[in-house]
């Protein structure tokens, strides 16, 4: 696999929306409300996580990761779907939730290490704020969502539902077996799935090229009998318009579709790594300059979509939103830290106690490594 060379980035894709701003495809046909919606998410999303950054750097939130430079793969992704679908998200799909309706004080909180009863209890989700696309909780284990989808989609297809379930992969999860096991079981029993490579060329410090020996991800999908297609991911258009395609052919019974979309991790893997350390900076200043919300905004610009007043209000009134739900978050009591084990087991086992009598132990300022004689482990 060759993504990066001297000249640039292999760029055989789908592309609608150029680099610079321009057409050069048919775009998707949405209306202005359509795609106001779509750069005020990736304006929310780029802001939100600015923010939760700082929170972290100052001891608020423990881990971040984040979707700068990627945000149209699961924005554009997620806008395919319709109500009453089902999404599985991992941690670098922040957009479509947001899309969808997600609360930004509710997923601040959770990452301030709330427990989930603790922020439902003082953050309640009222009657018909639910996002209309259902979304499984976050999955930090890699590739443990694929065969979640497909067992949602096949669901869906024995209860004759038309319902569509989408979940993301990326290049590196490629080489976990439970992508090879989902997406065979997707093109033996011919289910309702979607799936998204969000190939941004890092698998925290591995590069794509040794994930993989194949001249592309998407064509992976052949050896499961899964059409499949390759997408320019910064590129808002290119995403939505092979998303809804895909989408429309899994409601019509038509089967799975394997989607790779490429972009690149433009910031850190997560706030507990250092990019700088394996990653060569000529390669992120070439992806800089392809950042899908500047290509996305000089299209709605030229199209007089929006303008400089526009985007001026449209900061204004998610820098309040992002400090109302910052002050929303941090109202959240502490959870009590027995919590932990809350919702794990149904009843209680020998190492659960122990762990139990040791928490104790510790938060009353007692030595917690100690057996059960109370003597210390030596």
């Amino acid at each position: 696999m060759v993504l990066w060379s001297e000249e640039g980035v292999s760029e055989d894709f789908h592309r609608v929306l150029a680099p610079d701003g321009s057409l050069v495809g048919e775009p998707p046909d949405l209306g202005e409300d359509e795609l106001r919606a779509l750069y005020w998410t990736m304006k929310q999303t780029r802001k939100y996580e600015d923010r939760a950054l700082r929170l972290q750097r100052s001891g608020e939130v423990s881990i971040i990761s984040r979707s700068r430079g990627e945000e149209a793969t699961p924005l554009g992704a997620c806008a395919a779907l319709s109500p009453g679908d089902w999404c599985f998200p991992l941690y670098r799909q922040t957009p479509g939730l947001f899309y969808w309706g997600a609360r930004m004080d509710r997923s601040l909180a959770s990452s301030m290490g709330l427990e989930p009863e603790t922020i439902d209890e003082h953050l309640p989700v009222e009657e018909g704020e639910e996002p209309a696309v259902n979304f499984s909780p976050v999955y930090v284990p890699l590739g443990a969502n694929l065969p979640n989808t497909v067992g949602s989609a096949l669901a869906d297809k024995l209860n004759d539902r038309d319902t569509v379930s989408l979940t993301f992969v990326g290049d590196g999860s490629t080489s976990e077996g439970d992508f090879h096991e989902a997406l065979n079981f997707a093109g033996v029993f011919d289910v309702p799935a979607v799936f998204v490579c969000q190939n941004n060329q890092w698998a925290i410090s591995v590069p794509a090229h040794r994930q993989t020996a194949s001249e592309t991800f998407a064509q992976k999908g052949d050896a499961y009998g899964i059409p499949n297609e390759r997408v320019d991911g910064n590129d808002i258009f290119a995403v939505y318009d092979a998303c809804k395609r895909a989408v429309d052919r899994a409601r019509a019974g038509e089967g799975p579709t394997f989607i790779e979309c490429v972009t690149y991790r433009i910031v850190e893997h997560n706030t507990a790594d250092e990019p700088s350390v394996y990653r060569d900076e000529e390669q992120r200043e070439y992806w800089l300059d392809r950042d899908p919300i500047d290509r996305f905004e000089t299209y709605l610009r030229s199209e007089e979509v929006i303008d400089d007043a526009d985007v001026a209000e449209m900061e204004e009134e998610l820098d309040e939103m992002i400090d109302a739900a910052v002050a929303s978050a941090r109202s959240v009591p502490d959870s009590e830290p027995e919590e932990m084990f809350s919702n794990h087991l149904r009843g209680e086992s020998w190492n659960e106690r122990h762990q139990r009598a040791e928490l104790r132990r510790e938060l009353d300022g007692e030595n917690p490594f100690t057996d059960w004689t109370g003597e210390g482990f030596q």
